[in-house]
C-alpha cells in the first residue's frame, strides 16, 4: 500500500469561528477535510495522466480534538489497492502525539476536460 506524509501549519483563515462552523479559534471542521483531501490528492497524483484528475466523492470523518492556531497538523493517507477508477484512502491526523482526526476518503479518476465538459453543460442551460 502507498503513503504519503505531509505537514501543515494551522492558518487564522482555517479556524471554525472563520469558516462560520462553529464559534472557536480551532482548527474546523471543514479545514480539516481539505487537509485530508490535500494528501490523499497528492499521494494519487503522479499515477495519473497529463490529461487526469481526481476528484473527491465520499469523506466519512471522526474529528477527535481541538488544534490551535498555528499549530502543525501531520496528516498521513495511505491509499488502498483498487483495479477501477474509484480509489479509497484511510488519513489520519496529528497534533504532535495527539491522534484529532481520522478518515476513510474515496476519490475518482476523471478525464478534466469531460469533467469539466458536465459543469459548463449544466450552466447553460
Amino acid at each position: 500500500m502507498k503513503k504519503l506524509t505531509k505537514q501543515y501549519r494551522v492558518l487564522e483563515n482555517q479556524t471554525a469561528l472563520a469558516m462560520g462552523s462553529g464559534d472557536l479559534e480551532v482548527l474546523a471542521t471543514p479545514a480539516l477535510v481539505a487537509l485530508m483531501e490535500n494528501c490523499a490528492k497528492e499521494l494519487l497524483s503522479p499515477q495519473l495522466s497529463d490529461f487526469q484528475t481526481s476528484v473527491g466523492v465520499k469523506v466519512e470523518l471522526k474529528h477527535l480534538a481541538p488544534t490551535a492556531v498555528g499549530a502543525n497538523v501531520e496528516v498521513e493517507a495511505e491509499m488502498h489497492e483498487s483495479n477501477t477508477s474509484k480509489i479509497s484512502f484511510s488519513i489520519k491526523a496529528f497534533d504532535g502525539e495527539q491522534l484529532v482526526g481520522e478518515a476513510k476518503h474515496q476519490r475518482v479518476i476523471v478525464e478534466t476536460s469531460t469533467f469539466l465538459k458536465k459543469m459548463k453543460s449544466k450552466h447553460n442551460m
